[in-house]
């Protein structure tokens, strides 16, 4: 049975996040160690949810979600499990860069540390929303247009239990509003708490400020399939990989490209590493996705693996 890892995007990291992890496993104690000097996040604080969602986020909230991700996989590993394919989203396909070898876990971490020093945003207020609209239409026809300052941030396909397509939208908050207030009720729903417009061209200043810091990264070629969720394809070249940092801001993420390259690898089984929204993975991957978050995740999926024969890669 061919085996793929996903890791989601940012923003979800719930309270407590990692920490039973943390106290479980040594190994997983000594990795975190390593981040706080990457970082110079402390521990506790890496330990600790103490903002809301998006100042979090940039505070210690990306650190941490990377090093939850890195953790299940080095517990996995140990018990011979590893991936014969990779992808993500946003946050997630950067940390799975790392996993193929294309980053250090060092930079990665360092890039994350980073991102605290990056520019907040001004002038006019910024949202994201969710946004639902019918699996056989174009999602901007389906809108009726979008206003001024609203770009569709993330396409995270067709969910289970609607039957719908779900949209990330960012933009300004007051066109959001305008959008939402000529829709019908619950099709546009505005994410309070969360202040910019993600991956979208309003995030142009933090790619700006972060791009010196991604130039000067040595990147390698992938050594497992890395698949983009920028482009309906697989990147296998270290130009391609930076080229995924450097646009990772400003430009729309898709979950359906990384779905569609796994099953175009033949993947059987996928592992959702780490806290996500495994609802919107399970319905959209025409392929098993079982999430591993916790140690009693883990406990389960060993023998699990086991039994299914999973091919294993060398590397």
């Amino acid at each position: 049975m061919t085996l793929a890892y996903i890791v989601d995007g940012g923003l979800n990291d719930p309270p407590g996040n990692g920490s039973d992890l943390y106290t479980s496993f040594a190994s997983v104690r000594r990795l975190y160690a390593s981040v706080a000097e990457w970082t110079g996040v402390p521990v506790d604080r890496l330990l600790a949810r103490e903002l809301p969602p998006q100042q979090e986020y940039r505070e210690a909230g990306a650190i941490r979600q990377a090093a939850v991700a890195f953790a299940i996989c080095d517990l996995l590993a140990e018990k011979g499990i590893r991936p014969g394919f990779l992808g993500g989203l946003s946050l997630g396909g950067m940390i799975g860069a790392s996993l193929a070898g294309s980053i250090t876990r060092a930079d990665l971490f360092g890039l994350l540390a980073h991102l605290r020093g990056a520019p907040e945003p001004s002038g006019r207020a910024q949202a994201v929303a969710r946004g639902i609209v019918p699996a056989d239409m174009d999602p901007e026809v389906a809108l009726g247009g979008l206003p001024e300052g609203v770009h569709i941030s993330a396409d995270l396909g067709v969910t289970g239990t609607w039957g719908s397509r779900m949209l990330l939208l960012s933009g300004y908050r007051d066109s959001i509003d305008e959008l939402a207030g000529r829709l019908p009720k619950g099709t546009v729903e505005v994410h309070e708490g969360v202040a910019i417009g993600y991956h979208s061209p309003l995030c142009a200043p933090v790619a700006a400020y972060l791009e010196p810091a991604v130039v000067d990264i040595e990147f390698r070629d992938p050594k497992l399939p890395l698949c983009s969720y920028l482009d309906e394809k697989t990147v296998t070249t270290a130009d391609e990989v930076r080229d995924i940092f450097l646009r990772n801001q400003t430009e729309a993420v898709s979950l359906p490209y990384v779905v569609a390259e796994l099953e175009r690898h033949g993947t059987e089984l996928a592992l959702l590493i780490g806290p996500a929204q495994i609802d919107l993975f399970s319905g959209s991957a025409p392929f098993p996705v079982v999430q591993i978050e916790t140690p009693q995740h883990l406990e389960e999926i060993f023998p699990y693996l086991h039994d299914l024969g999973i091919n294993l890669p060398s590397t």
